[in-house]
Order: C-alpha cells, then structure tokens, then sequence
C-alpha cells in the first residue's frame, strides 16, 4: 500500500510500528473464513474495540491494518460501519 504521502515522518513511523505490531491479527483474520465480505466485521470490530470510537485513532490503526496486508475495502466498509 504505502502509506500517504501527505503524513509527516512521524506520523509514517507510527503507522509503520502499529502495522507490525497488528500484521500477527491480520494474518489470523485473512487466513481465516470470512463471516463478511472482505473480513469487514471483523475488521470493524477490531477498529472499534481499539480505538474506543475515535475516529481519528480508527483512521490510523485502519492505515495500519492496510499496510499490515488487511484487505482494503473489508477496513474501509469496517470503518464505515462500526466506527
């Protein structure tokens, strides 16, 4: 994915050390069987759960789950939904 080029050093630095540190989930919930399309409530409710509905920290940890290799419109719809 990359992560956007309009974030600042620190902010790229922090998505890189949160996509590693979530990469473990992600490899659970994509090697898994989807319940949704694309993992979306999976990915919602774990976008939920850890950002405690911020959005601003659901949008990071979201960037974070992209880069870790989380499908890209199960995040996207997951966010939508339950953020």
């Amino acid at each position: 994915m990359g992560v956007n080029n309009n974030m600042t050093a620190e902010q790229t630095k922090l998505i890189t050390e949160l996509a590693a540190d979530v990469k473990p989930t992600v490899l659970k919930i994509e090697g898994g069987i989807a319940t949704t399309k694309n993992n979306y409530g999976r990915y919602g409710a774990l976008l939920s759960s850890l950002s405690g509905g911020n959005r601003k920290v659901a949008g990071l940890l979201a960037l974070a789950l992209i880069e870790a290799g989380a499908n890209r419109e199960g995040v996207a719809e997951g966010f939508k939904l339950f953020v």
